[in-house]
């Protein structure tokens, strides 16, 4: 049962008769569209008990309301006419077992809305009307459980985590804020355990933030957060995500003792590559020297206009019919704190005016340039060339020159020059001076 017209309570529902005022009053009952309700069973898939194998009822519940008009049906005896499903077609936020929601009848169908935030918690709101079931009076009908989530009509397989909600923490230098303690609220999605989607705005820049994984105390998103995917129009990512605390360990030999545990306050954002204290080859040191600039910080970390940022313990990109194009107007970089490998099944082909190994920054002084093979082939080839035909004189005739075991010289250049072939790569080429 959805909508239904109910007495309400003595006195209430009571109108003056409008033929003959002098008559009692006339008592008319009034229409209640949405009716308070509790989730019985899920349709989550069709394997769900409350599917009964039919793809068509996913997302639908089986509920009871808790306001009826006749004999209240018990929770043994709900069945396929007590279904619900979502009102809204495109949005849709399952409940679960035992959730409070509302229910209601349009055109013969029935609908639901919720769960209902009666705690005002992301992860789990009890049901404010429940109340448990007498024992059965009739055999058939099993006896209700007395004690753990099962007594209140939840399910033993959900997980209570007290989750934080959501908050807009203020950040002055984004917020333009002329009043103390006051901002506009954003749009939010939030899972219930520990996710989220933020559409909202920094005084009138818009901002996108997906977070997941967020540890259950913290009341925003931030870098520390499983996973991160942040979208801002004006505003450096520290200034959207702050300082955060990072927990480290003191004692190399026995990481899990947390008696050895300090907490550092970390300066907000920073590349994964540079946030190692022996690092030696930094992101930060690299793009100091290629922009000249003694202020790397402000160069990597200050940017304040249109950015995106994904960040994860761990990121795959993966195009399984046609290509990934990387492309940049200025600078792209890339930096590890460990390895960088890179394997094709064909060309390696890096094309640029002048390719360095190392840091370029001091390449008058330490940086050498390659050898051309080519090159160097046909110079050494032209030099024993001429090796071979030298002589000595003997009384005016030309002798041929011989090492220290009177072998001629001349025989042991040969071998010599059929090696000069070796010397090339096959596979690896470098384009010639211009």
């Amino acid at each position: 049962m959805g909508s239904l017209f109910i007495d309400g309570k003595e006195g209430k529902n009571l109108i003056k008769n409008p033929v003959a005022p002098s008559l009692p009053d006339i008592k008319v009952p009034f229409y209640l569209q949405f009716v308070p309700g509790q989730v019985l069973e899920v349709a989550t898939s069709d394997k769900s008990m409350g599917a009964y194998n039919e793809i068509g009822f996913i997302n639908s519940i089986l509920a009871l309301p808790h306001v009826t008009t006749g004999i209240k049906k018990r929770r043994g005896q709900v069945g396929n006419g007590d279904r619900y499903f979502p009102l809204m077609r495109g949005i849709v936020d399952v409940p679960a077992k035992g959730d409070p929601v509302l229910l209601c009848d349009i055109g013969g169908k029935k609908y639901y809305l919720g769960p209902l935030n009666t705690d005002n918690n992301p992860n789990w709101n009890n049901d404010n009307l429940f109340r448990p079931e007498g024992t059965p009076s009739k055999a058939k009908l099993s006896t209700p459980p007395t004690t753990g989530p099962a007594a209140k009509g939840q399910s033993n397989n959900f997980k209570k985590v007290l989750h934080n909600r959501m908050m807009k923490p203020e950040r002055e230098e984004l917020d333009d804020m002329k009043s103390v303690h006051e901002n506009h609220g954003d749009l939010l999605l939030e899972g219930r355990h520990g996710n989220s989607l933020r559409i909202g705005s920094r005084s009138t820049n818009p901002y996108m933030i997906m977070s997941n994984g967020r540890y259950f105390q913290n009341k925003s998103e931030g870098i520390t957060d499983g996973s991160l995917i942040s979208i801002t129009q004006k505003g450096s990512i520290r200034q959207h995500f702050g300082n955060y605390n990072k927990v480290i360990s003191r004692d190399v030999e026995n990481p899990g003792d947390t008696s050895k545990w300090v907490t550092e306050e970390k300066p907000g954002f920073l590349l994964a590559s540079d946030d190692l204290e022996e690092a030696e080859r930094t992101m930060a040191k690299l793009i100091g020297s290629i922009n000249q600039s003694e202020d790397v910080s402000k160069l990597i970390y200050d940017y304040e206009k249109n950015q995106v940022l994904i960040q994860s313990d761990r990121i795959t990109f993966n195009s399984t019919l046609d290509d990934i194009y990387l492309s940049s107007k200025k600078d792209i970089h890339i930096g590890t704190a460990r390895h960088m490998t890179i394997s094709t099944n064909k060309n390696l082909v890096i094309e640029s005016d002048n390719t360095y190994l190392g840091d370029p920054k001091d390449r008058e002084d330490v940086m050498e340039p390659m050898i051309l093979g080519n090159e160097l082939k046909l110079l050494l080839e032209e030099l024993l060339a001429i090796v071979k035909d030298l002589n000595s004189l003997f009384y005016g005739s030309p002798i041929p020159l011989t090492d220290s075991k009177m072998v001629p010289v001349k025989g042991l250049i040969v071998p010599i020059e059929q090696k000069l072939q070796k010397i090339l790569s096959k596979h690896h080429y470098i384009e010639p001076n211009r």
